[in-house]
């Protein structure tokens, strides 16, 4: 089931008051992390490869429904504990332009990439309250030993000249950000 979230601007969303500034800060998330961290920041790399995006990050990449897209998933981490999923989808042009830096990123944050590059500009950060029947919410919690209700989740694109690519961060339960 490709299950079609609800993703909407952060000022129409009746945001948790402890996930807001995380949720609507357009800086990096990795520094965020970074210096909230109560042990050491790590990235642990999940999968990278070519796969088929969901049908509504198709849509938002411009991008024909079904066409493989290059894809990673990592869990930023807190010492051993997950804190964020993070997909992020890139369309095989943007790959062409970027490979070099995508193929050499393994364990790094893709954060580093994006936010040391000035030529790439962010697009709007749009939140959505994933529910277990999301697929995001599925892909997100296959390797909690637990599952949430429900999960708040934030993306954006990244545009390198015209070219763009999808970063999902999705907020895992955690006690930086519960109420």
């Amino acid at each position: 089931m490709n299950f079609r979230s609800h993703w909407q601007p952060p000022i129409v969303q009746s945001l948790p008051p402890a996930l807001r500034d995380w949720l609507t800060d357009s800086g990096s998330l990795t520094q965020q992390l970074t210096k909230a961290c109560e042990q050491s920041f790590s990235v642990k790399l999940l999968h990278s490869g070519w796969q088929r995006p969901l049908a509504d990050e198709s849509l938002l990449l411009e991008q024909p429904l079904g066409q493989l897209m290059f894809s990673r998933e990592v869990h930023l981490l807190d010492g051993n504990k997950a804190e964020v999923y993070a997909r992020t989808m890139v369309p095989m042009r943007t790959y062409q332009a970027m490979q070099a830096r995508f193929e050499t990123l393994g364990n790094r944050s893709l954060g580093q990439l994006l936010f040391n590059d000035p030529s790439l500009r962010r697009g709007e950060i749009e939140v959505a309250c994933l529910q277990p029947q999301d697929s995001l919410f599925k892909m997100a919690t296959r390797h909690l030993t637990q599952r949430p209700d429900r999960l708040w989740a934030r993306r954006s694109c990244f545009y390198l000249e015209d070219k763009g690519l999808l970063v999902n961060e999705i907020f895992l339960p955690s006690d930086k950000w519960s109420d």
